[in-house]
C-alpha cells in the first residue's frame, strides 16, 4: 500500500469531503477521518506527511491530536494544519504551542485552500497569523538608566508586599494586616530581589512600572509551587516591558518543574495574560547550594520542612542577611531523628531580618502539626536562640485570624521576649511595611 500524503480529520461530513476532493484533485493521497477517536491509531499505522484537522469534534479534539502527535518522536516530524470556526487569538496560540504548523480559519477560501495545503508541506509557507516571538530586549545602558530608587549605594530596604495565606473562601471583611498572598522584595540602589510571587506581587510591579524604576537585573525567588506563591507571576507589569531583565529561580517539584510554572503563567490560555513577556527572561532551576547572584551578593537555599518541594532562602547583600522562610514547621525539640530544627538554625545564623512562618497561634498549632507550618512560640524561640536573629516578622498570617487575633499574636511574641530575656524585635506586618538596613558600599 502506497503512503498517504495526507489525513483530514473532520466530523462535519460536508467540510471533511470538501477537503479531501480538493486535496485529491491535485494528486495528494487522502484519507477522510470523521470518527476522532480513530484518528490517533490511524495516523499511527499510515505515518502520514500532513495532518489537517478541525478544533471542535466529539471525541477527542483537533488541539489533543496535535499534542499527542507532537509529543511521539515517530510522528512530531509530521506537518499538522488546523482548520477550525474558533478563530480567536487564544485559540490560535493554543494550536501553536500544541505544535500545529498552521491555522486555517473557517470557512476557508475553496479557491487557494490546495494551494495552501501544497505551501505548507513543500515548507514555503509561513503563518502570518502567527503570534510573533516576544523580541529580545536591548536593555539601556549604563548612563541612560534612571535612578532606580531613592536609596543610597549602602542601604537595603526590605518591603512586605504580601504576608498573608490563601483561604478556601476569600473573606469579605477588610484588614489591617491586608490580604495579599506572599511576596516580599530587597531592594538596593541597582538590583531587586522578589521573593515568591504571591497576589502582592501584582502591586509591586505597578510600583515599578509607574515609577519607572529600571532595575539592571530583578530576581524573582520562588519557594514553591502552591497557589498563594505563584498565583500574581503572570501579573508582574515588568514581565511585559522590554526594558527589563527578569531571573526566575526556584527549586523543581516531581510534579511539575519551574519551567512548566513559567509556561502556564506567561503562555496558558488559562493565565491571566493575553500577551507574551517581552522582558528578557532567564529560568534557573536550583537545589540546596551557594549561589552568587552578583558580585557581593549571594543567596543560599536549603529544602523547607513542608510539603512538596519547598525551598528557603538567605540573601546577603552589602554586608547584610535577610532570611525568608514563609512556609517552614519548626518542631521545637529535637532529636535523633529530626534535625530540621537545628540545621535551619545553622543556615540562618546572625540574621538581620528573619522572616518566617508563624501560621498557628500556640493553641491552634497543637490540633495542626505536622502539617507544615509553625506555632508563634516556637518560631519566636527559634529565631531569638537558634537563629540569633535582630527583627523576627511573622509571616505568612493565617487568613482566618481576625486583625484581633493577629494583634494578640504580636502582643504574645513581644510578651515572650520580654519575659525570657531575649535581644529580638518582632513584627506582624501590614502590606507595605518596610525595613532599613544600612550595608557595606559595594566596592566597584
Amino acid at each position: 500500500m502506497e503512503r498517504l500524503d495526507i489525513i483530514v480529520v473532520d466530523d462535519d461530513p460536508m467540510v471533511g469531503e470538501l477537503s479531501r476532493d480538493l486535496l485529491t484533485d491535485i494528486g495528494y493521497k487522502v484519507m477522510l477521518v470523521q470518527d476522532s477517536m480513530q484518528a490517533i491509531p490511524l495516523i499511527k499505522a499510515q505515518v502520514p506527511r500532513l495532518i489537517v484537522t478541525d478544533i471542535m469534534m466529539p471525541g477527542i479534539s483537533g488541539m489533543d491530536i496535535c499534542k499527542a502527535v507532537k509529543a511521539d518522536p515517530a510522528l512530531r516530524h509530521i506537518k499538522i494544519i488546523v482548520v477550525s470556526g474558533k478563530s480567536y487569538q487564544v485559540e490560535k496560540q493554543r494550536a501553536y504551542q500544541f505544535g500545529a504548523d498552521f491555522f486555517l480559519q473557517k470557512p476557508y477560501n475553496v479557491d487557494t485552500f490546495s494551494q495552501t495545503v501544497k505551501s505548507v508541506l513543500d515548507g514555503t509557507k509561513a503563518d502570518a497569523g502567527r503570534p510573533p516571538a516576544a523580541p529580545v530586549p536591548e536593555l539601556l545602558p549604563d548612563n541612560e538608566f534612571e535612578q532606580s530608587s531613592d536609596l543610597d549605594a549602602g542601604q537595603l530596604r526590605v518591603t512586605v508586599w504580601g504576608a498573608r495565606g490563601l483561604a478556601p473562601v476569600l473573606p469579605n471583611e477588610a484588614s489591617r494586616y491586608g490580604r495579599q498572598t506572599s511576596c516580599v522584595s530587597v531592594e538596593t540602589k541597582e538590583h531587586l530581589f522578589i521573593f515568591d510571587a504571591g497576589t502582592g506581587i501584582v502591586e509591586l510591579g505597578r510600583e515599578i512600572v509607574q515609577r519607572k524604576r529600571h532595575y539592571k537585573d530583578i530576581w524573582v525567588c520562588l519557594t514553591h509551587f502552591h497557589l498563594d506563591h505563584i498565583i500574581g507571576l503572570g501579573s508582574f507589569m515588568p514581565v511585559y516591558d522590554s526594558n527589563f531583565s527578569i531571573h526566575l529561580i526556584g527549586a523543581n517539584d516531581p510534579e511539575k518543574n519551574l519551567k512548566e510554572v513559567a509556561q502556564a503563567a506567561f503562555y496558558s490560555s488559562f493565565a491571566n495574560t493575553k500577551t507574551g513577556p517581552k522582558a528578557k527572561i532567564d529560568i534557573y532551576e536550583i537545589l540546596e547550594d551557594n549561589y552568587e547572584l552578583l558580585p557581593g551578593i549571594k543567596l543560599s537555599s536549603i529544602y523547607a520542612n513542608h510539603p512538596t518541594s519547598t525551598m528557603v532562602y538567605l540573601l546577603e547583600a552589602l554586608g547584610k542577611k535577610i532570611a525568608y522562610a514563609p512556609d517552614s514547621e519548626i518542631w521545637g525539640d529535637a532529636t535523633a531523628f529530626q534535625d530540621y530544627d537545628e540545621k535551619l538554625g545553622g543556615f540562618f545564623r546572625d540574621t538581620d531580618i528573619l522572616i518566617h512562618d508563624a501560621f498557628f497561634s500556640d493553641k491552634d498549632y497543637e490540633a495542626h502539626k505536622n502539617e507544615g507550618h509553625s506555632g508563634l512560640s516556637i518560631v519566636v524561640d527559634f529565631a531569638a536562640e537558634k537563629a540569633q536573629a535582630r527583627d523576627l516578622v511573622l509571616f505568612h498570617g493565617n487568613p482566618d485570624y481576625s486583625d484581633k487575633e493577629l494583634d494578640e499574636l504580636l502582643a504574645e511574641a513581644k510578651a515572650r521576649v520580654q519575659t525570657k530575656g531575649f535581644a529580638l524585635n518582632c513584627h506582624m506586618p501590614e502590606e507595605k511595611q518596610f525595613f532599613m538596613l544600612q550595608g557595606q558600599k559595594q566596592r566597584k
